[in-house]
């Protein structure tokens, strides 16, 4: 194994490892179409990347709480048959298989439903060279609007507690101090900025560099791997 400095990477995986921001949208325009609502242009669309569909649609489509469960399933009848047919961005695979290869520990930590990660893991063939895979949990009870639930590794309702649970499953061979965090959207950078862990935001999914101030901003694979193999 190289010496390299990272020891652990935990990527997003819309719009860092999978191409999906597509199929997103498409199921976001499903929910606008069934609400009667009105139409958003793609850049609007893409604010549904990353939260928790329960936050986006309250948020960017203004839906009472009362219609959010039906919102949530009205996407998933449309996403879910796809959602395994969205291709890896172009390098990804191979990204994955060199980190795999040199002994340093990789894991997906997603904002979606953990059950649907590992499924889409496995339809890639991406979960060969992955360490863990987490997702958020639906527990009655707790709620994707309440910090603490948030934040939380047990109940897992937001990115920040999701990538606790996934370093925490690495075990303790795995250093905050040489950990990082890879994704496209703000979620991603606080997430890592609130565990103390360095992130790395990507220029290819559905969000943009104002989402990662002082942080490392690439814009190939080519330059993540880079980053993510040295030798500091």
């Amino acid at each position: 194994m190289g010496n390299h400095y990272f020891q652990t990477v935990i990527f997003d995986m819309d719009g860092t490892l999978t191409d999906s921001v597509p199929l997103i949208t498409q199921g976001v325009r499903e929910v606008i179409s069934h609400y009667h609502l009105d139409p958003q242009t793609p850049q609007q669309l893409k604010r549904f990347v990353g939260p928790p569909l329960r936050i986006g649609f309250k948020k960017y489509l203004d839906l009472p709480e009362t219609d959010l469960d039906d919102a949530v399933a009205v996407y998933r009848r449309f996403y879910r048959p796809r959602m395994t047919q969205v291709p890896l961005f172009a390098g990804i695979e191979e990204l994955l298989q060199e980190l795999h290869a040199r002994g340093i520990k990789v894991a997906v930590a997603s904002s979606k439903l953990e059950e649907l990660v590992r499924e889409i893991a496995q339809g890639t063939g991406i979960n060969t060279y992955l360490d863990y895979i987490a997702g958020t949990q639906e527990k009655i009870g707790t709620s994707a609007e309440n910090p603490r639930d948030i934040a939380n590794p047990r109940t897992r309702r937001g990115k920040e507690g999701v990538v606790r649970h996934a370093l925490d499953q690495l075990g303790k061979k795995c250093s905050l101090g040489r950990a990082v965090m890879v994704g496209d959207r703000e979620d991603d950078y606080w997430a890592a900025k609130n565990i103390g862990i360095e992130v790395i935001g990507v220029s290819w999914g559905a969000g943009s560099r104002d989402e990662f101030p002082g942080a490392p901003w690439v814009s190939s694979i080519t330059e993540l791997a880079e980053l993510l193999l040295a030798n500091k």
